[in-house]
């Protein structure tokens, strides 16, 4: 490297790694400074740095073993520690902006560095030297005085190694980090496909008789997309022509309310059959992921990658999870065949004539319609009742009552963002700053991935922290896609959107409450993965507490309240169709597991493919009807993108601990706010508290007394009798 690109990289990576702090809240990124031309020299100066501080650590250890000199937490957990935060808050940033600020520049910068950063990430996780280390110290005198965080923070990176192939040597080695570089470009392809046809991919609609039902805001955008495109100077949303982005928030708006039945099958179509089209095609991509999983296991001494993903979750084997899925099954199945024989009985009553044949893009229709012919209520109409301020506003107020803490609005200029719409808030216990968190709520068609999510920004560690500090203070940051504003008014949100922003933000709250030191086991690090959305989910049960959401409405132009006829039709409508929903998580659950069993082992080639796998599974599953060629894998980026392969089970499982733990909440009573509040600070001090610094198991029964059953969840949801 030339002195002149040598002084260019440095220059890159201090602005990656340039900070800003808020108060005590330090290492905020300057996000608007990681721009995609620092992306690539930034990174590959980072790297070169990380891979020489981490040989130098190699080598300091190989001297101590040499010299019979003790292996200490300080010499050896401590430096692999700041390696790690330091490379993963700087790829942290570029990775969260291509999903939040995609360009296909900052892509293609980030996708030139990826292939390094994974054979360093590899080249780590096989260390000898650190391996031998790590075992040492766990054999040593030093043992006895860790603390219960750093013995379990040794333990799990001593069997995550042994899971990554420290003990491959030769052929086997290299096979298993060719495999690791292939994976991290096939699943970053997988989501990039689904980014750029986003981006891409238009459903064009003329004539205003086929968006009869379609909420105005939706045709608004979609008038505007029409004109961003250069199809018409004159759009709007009652004459058209109307452009709709294929993406979650359009489809649901489409499907729930669209009158004509074309215009639903087009764009049904078009949703659910993403991720098949080239250039955009990932059913080749999401094959071979499988097959390299399948693979890389077997490397490594497992069966099977299901059992490998299992050695890490809260679940001890695949049959103790099989066995809850077909628990719950055999709960939801009768009502699920009860409730769409009744959705068919509505459809003829009302004179459909899809009643004798329904289709897949009939059922949203049909079904809101009963939910309102039922509970009489209109879901959009909802939207109005639930805006975007408002109920950030009953959120803190909730979890201010709960925790004890207060939730305050920073200045937009006080912190740097990476968009305008970004806010970001500070947390405060006793008056003191605890924590900080970002919220980036609305959809940006073409620059942000559909769906939500939350992730970290800074951990909470002793080795992070400021001057007077005792450790660093904890940043998550959140994304929704709700719809924008308009000049007018705010962000107006269905139910399920403000359902998303609770379970979002109850992650939050297991990352920012956490009171362990050591920055690998607190907030959600180590926190098993079928355990992580316990705090989500229970979250979201506060919504069912009429005194609180009455409270968290307030019409857009009257300020009122919703009437507690509404609230109660609201609540009592919160099973609706329970057993049809509960069915098709199942499948996915049940595909992810097989898929993972079996599909792409040695010898299975002749065997079914993986659209084979799940459309048998969803015949046996599912009591509605599906597209022969329609599959959800394709698009499915929990499984092929994300972190949920072999794990999207752990929805359910979860979802039986969050209900059991709201359980001990109800039996208290909800409005024994003395009573609510000392379950809460049992709830705050452990199961948000502990992180991962104890099993997950553990952390639930120092909570609960006991270990979490089904029998809660299916109770609460109406599919078994209340004992």
């Amino acid at each position: 490297m030339s002195e002149e690109n040598r002084e260019s990289a440095v220059e890159s990576l201090a602005r990656l790694e340039q900070k800003a702090s808020f108060g005590p809240i330090g290492h905020l990124p300057v996000w608007r400074q990681v721009e995609a031309q620092h992306v690539e020299p930034g990174i590959r100066a980072l790297l070169q740095e990380t891979e020489s501080a981490f040989l130098r650590l190699e080598k300091d250890l190989q001297q101590q073993k040499k010299l019979a000199d003790a292996v200490t937490w300080e010499k050896l957990m401590d430096p692999m520690e700041h390696i790690g935060v330091r490379l993963g808050q700087a790829l942290g940033a570029v990775m969260h902006l291509t999903s939040v600020k995609y360009t296909d520049a900052l892509q293609e910068a980030y996708d030139a560095v990826r292939p390094e950063y994974v054979r360093l990430s590899n080249y780590m996780s096989q260390s000898g030297p650190v391996y031998q280390a790590m075992i040492a110290l766990r054999d040593g005198p030093e043992w006895a005085q860790l603390n219960p965080a750093r013995r379990r923070i040794l333990t799990e990176d001593i069997r995550s190694m042994e899971r990554s192939g420290v003990h491959l040597e030769g052929e086997a080695k290299a096979r298993y980090q060719e495999i690791q570089e292939r994976l991290s470009k096939l699943s970053n392809d997988f989501q990039t496909n689904l980014v750029k046809e986003e981006k891409d991919a238009r459903l064009k609609v003329e004539n205003p008789d086929q968006v009869r039902g379609v909420p105005a805001p939706i045709l608004s955008m979609a008038a505007q997309q029409a004109r961003d495109d250069g199809a018409a100077s004159a759009s709007d949303e009652e004459s058209g022509p109307w452009h709709f982005v294929v993406n979650g928030v359009n489809y649901m708006a489409v499907i729930q309310h669209g009158e004509d039945r074309a215009l639903r099958e087009r764009f049904y179509r078009a949703f659910r059959f993403r991720g098949t089209r080239q250039p955009f095609d990932n059913r080749p991509l999401l094959e071979e992921i499988l097959r390299l999983r399948q693979e890389q296991s077997l490397l490594v001494g497992f069966s099977c990658y299901a059992e490998r993903s299992v050695d890490a979750k809260m679940a001890e084997t695949a049959d103790e999870i099989w066995a809850l899925l077909d628990e719950i099954e055999t709960w939801a199945r009768p009502a699920a065949e009860q409730e769409y024989a009744e959705l068919k009985a509505f459809m003829a009553e009302q004179g459909a004539v899809e009643a004798a044949d329904p289709q897949p893009w009939d059922l949203a229709f049909w079904t809101d319609k009963l939910r309102e012919a039922r509970y009489d209520y209109d879901a959009e109409a909802l939207r109005d009742y639930f805006q975007m301020p408002r109920v950030l506003d009953g959120l803190f107020n909730l979890v201010n009552k709960l925790y004890d803490v207060e939730i305050r609005a920073v200045a937009q200029e006080a912190v740097p963002v990476w968009d305008d719409s970004v806010e970001f808030f500070q947390v405060l216990r006793d008056g003191e700053t605890i924590a900080g968190f970002y919220v980036d709520p609305y959809a940006r068609p073409g620059e942000k991935r559909g769906g939500a999510w939350m992730n970290t920004v800074v951990g909470r560690s002793r080795l992070l922290a400021g001057p007077g500090q005792g450790s660093s203070l904890p940043v998550a940051l959140f994304v929704m896609n709700g719809r924008p504003p308009s000049e007018s008014r705010p962000g107006l949100m269905s139910l399920e959107e403000v359902r998303t922003l609770f379970h979002e933000f109850g992650h939050a709250t297991q990352h920012m409450f956490t009171e362990v030191e050591e920055g690998g086991a607190s907030g959600m690090n180590l926190v098993e993965w079928d355990a992580v959305e316990l705090a989500s989910q229970f979250n979201e049960y506060w919504m069912e507490y009429k005194p609180f959401l009455r409270d968290l409405s307030a019409h857009v132009d009257t300020g009122e309240h919703l009437d507690d006829g509404t609230l109660g039709r609201i609540i009592g409508s919160r099973n609706f169709m329970i057993g049809m929903f509960t069915l098709r998580q199942l499948l996915f659950a049940k595909t992810d597991m097989a898929l993972h069993q079996s599909y792409g082992l040695p010898g299975s080639e002749a065997d079914e493919t993986p659209f084979d796998i799940e459309r048998n599974l969803a015949h046996k599953t599912l009591v509605t009807p599906v597209l022969p060629e329609e599959s959800q894998l394709p698009a499915f980026g929990h499984l092929f993108a994300g972190g949920y392969a072999a794990g999207y089970y752990s929805y359910k499982w979860a979802e039986v601990l969050a209900a059991d733990a709201f359980a001990a909440f109800k039996e208290v009573g909800l409005d024994n706010d003395e009573q609510v509040r000392i379950v809460a600070t049992r709830f705050r001090d452990t199961v948000l508290a502990l992180g991962g610094s104890l099993p997950a198991a553990e952390v639930y029964r120092r909570f609960r007394g006991r270990d979490a059953t089904p029998d809660a969840l299916l109770e609460d949801q109406g599919l078994k009798p209340a004992a």
